[in-house]
């Protein structure tokens, strides 16, 4: 199992921040990037927050 990049927590960090503050559109676009930056924790995240 890889280390996440500094900057792919963050915006696995700034995703969560968002979902549970109610702001679905910032979360949706964080959740794009840190896709294309590590796939493995986006599936997470989604994961954590969608189901």
């Amino acid at each position: 199992m890889k280390k996440p990049s500094l900057l792919a927590e963050a915006r696995y960090n700034l995703c969560f921040v968002y979902s549970q503050t109610g702001d679905e559109v910032s979360a949706l676009e964080e959740y794009k990037i840190l896709k294309t930056m590590d796939a493995e924790q986006a599936s997470k995240l989604f994961n954590l927050i969608y189901k």
